[in-house]
């Protein structure tokens, strides 16, 4: 099932990249902050902990990370008709080399003490 939420990760990565990445040639997402919000948004996740490491949108290296708590789907076996929701966590992280666009890469990571395994989506 961690398979599952890891290419929902790489998914949102991939479909978000494109705006992230033209970082002065879209208004409205500029800053690493708005990058942030937006990926929290397309996983329709609940956001974990959040920083912006450099505030300005021209910076290099680890501009930003955000963790957020997705909720995957699965089924308990193969013929089993039931679908049962699990919790997924994973950080990305926004870097940029310094000649490139910003790339979001999603990592995924434990979720914390407190956030449980399962959860319908809300």
């Amino acid at each position: 099932m961690l398979g599952t939420g890891a290419w929902r990760a790489e998914q949102v990565a991939q479909e978000t990249e494109p705006w992230a990445t033209d970082s002065l040639g879209l208004k409205g997402w500029k800053s690493n902050q708005t990058v942030l919000d937006r990926l929290v948004a397309e996983t329709a996740g609940e956001r974990l902990t959040s920083s912006v490491h450099n505030p300005d949108e021209r910076g290099v290296g680890l501009l930003a990370t955000v963790e957020v708590m997705m909720v995957g789907r699965g089924s308990e076996g193969w013929l089993a008709g039931d679908e049962v929701h699990y919790n997924i966590c994973v950080r990305f992280d926004v870097r940029r080399e310094a000649s490139g666009p910003r790339e979001i890469t999603p990592v995924p990571i434990d979720c914390p003490r407190g956030v449980p395994a399962t959860r319908a989506p809300q």
